[in-house]
């Protein structure tokens, strides 16, 4: 499979941004097999913009080019992703991002025709306290990266390290860029760029001034913010679908006979299938309230929390003559993302993990 780049590093809050620069652009053509008949393809992200910390000498501030191709029809889009590094200038907040995405770029004025609500990205609880102390995280303190990198977007997981405090870390996960269409809908590329990433600190209760969408701006934390509707509107929630069983009780719908519609797992014996010994997996399909299903995530798929561990390997058989598939198996990395704000929090079933593509094998 020659369109994406598998990453996992251990950097340090401080370096991150550095890291995710250097992971982008060492890779000059994604990894192919030219036995399997694949061509080499181009990385096209571009850094275009970094702002170093004057102390450290790290990015504080760095922006990335992305240029998307949807589909199979050829038309591409540019945008940028912008990520702020808020504890360089503010020690309390060591492990935290703002991620923005913009379009329409002006280079004589450095200025955008468009621009999302920014969003947060979290991988600890900077708030934590220890007899009414923080815990010993800082800036400079180790952070685990998984990173999936493909043209039409990135998918990344970022875990603060456990070993310094084990109740103020958190798995949080991160999208940005465009969804896989369906193939109905291939001339989706005008608003086609979506971001969601997990933070610990609430969503705002209203837009911050000069990012006011409408009554359903998305805040990019428990809902997915697509550019554009199918009429062009900005910035709007969406949501995830996925195939699941019903959630646990007090977190499924309550019907006015029936009562709590959940259902209650074992915790220790659910997942893998008695009958098949196979997992479920599902596609994370992307859904607005009026314009119904858009796509999916590319290469990143919904399994169940229980009775599977973060970091497991889930295998995916593709059956022989797959269109556009010439590998045999996808292995997929799992990750237990667990950020009190995500975009699980308003789907089907909150109790969903997710796992991104880790290699294909031939």
């Amino acid at each position: 499979m020659a369109n994406f780049q598998y990453v996992e590093k251990i950097t340090t809050s401080q370096e991150l941004l550095d890291t995710i620069k250097n992971e982008i652009t060492a890779t000059t053509n994604y990894p192919h097999n030219a036995a399997a008949g694949e061509t080499p393809e181009a990385n096209t992200w571009t850094v275009v913009k970094e702002v170093l910390d004057t102390a450290s000498g790290k990015i504080k501030e760095l922006t990335l080019g992305g240029v998307t191709k949807i589909g199979s029809t050829g038309a591409t889009k540019s945008f940028h992703v912008k990520f702020t590094h808020n504890g360089f200038t503010t020690p309390a907040e060591h492990s935290s991002l703002k991620v923005e995405v913009k379009e329409g770029y002006n280079s004589t004025n450095s200025t955008y025709a468009s621009e999302g609500h920014p969003v947060i990205f979290e991988w600890a609880d900077e708030a934590f306290l220890v007899g009414g102390k923080p815990t010993d995280r800082t800036i400079t303190k180790p952070v685990y990266l998984y990173m999936n990198i493909m043209n039409n977007r990135l998918a990344m997981v970022v875990v603060g390290d456990p070993a310094v405090h084990f109740d103020d870390y958190r798995k949080s996960f991160l999208y940005v860029g465009a969804l896989k269409p369906f193939s109905y809908n291939e001339d989706d590329v005008e608003g086609n760029i979506m971001i969601t990433a997990g933070s610990v600190t609430a969503e705002p209760t209203a837009p911050v001034t000069g990012f006011d969408f409408g009554q359903y701006t998305s805040f990019g934390n428990n809902t997915l913010q697509m550019a554009k509707t199918k009429s062009g509107i900005k910035y709007q929630r969406h949501y995830p679908s996925f195939i699941t069983q019903a959630p646990a009780p007090g977190n499924a719908f309550v019907d006015t006979k029936l009562g709590d519609t959940g259902l209650k797992l074992e915790p220790q014996g659910f997942n893998a299938s008695s009958w098949t010994r196979k997992y479920h997996l599902s596609p994370i399909y992307v859904v607005h309230p009026y314009d119904g299903y858009r796509g999916q995530l590319d290469f990143c798929i919904a399994v169940s929390k229980n009775n599977i561990l973060h970091l497991d390997e889930l295998i995916v058989d593709i059956p022989a003559g797959t269109a556009g598939k010439t590998w045999k198996q996808e292995v997929y990395r799992y990750f237990d993302h667990n950020t009190e704000q995500n975009f699980m929090n308003r789907s089907a079933n909150i109790k969903m993990g997710i796992a991104v593509l880790k290699e294909v094998r031939y």
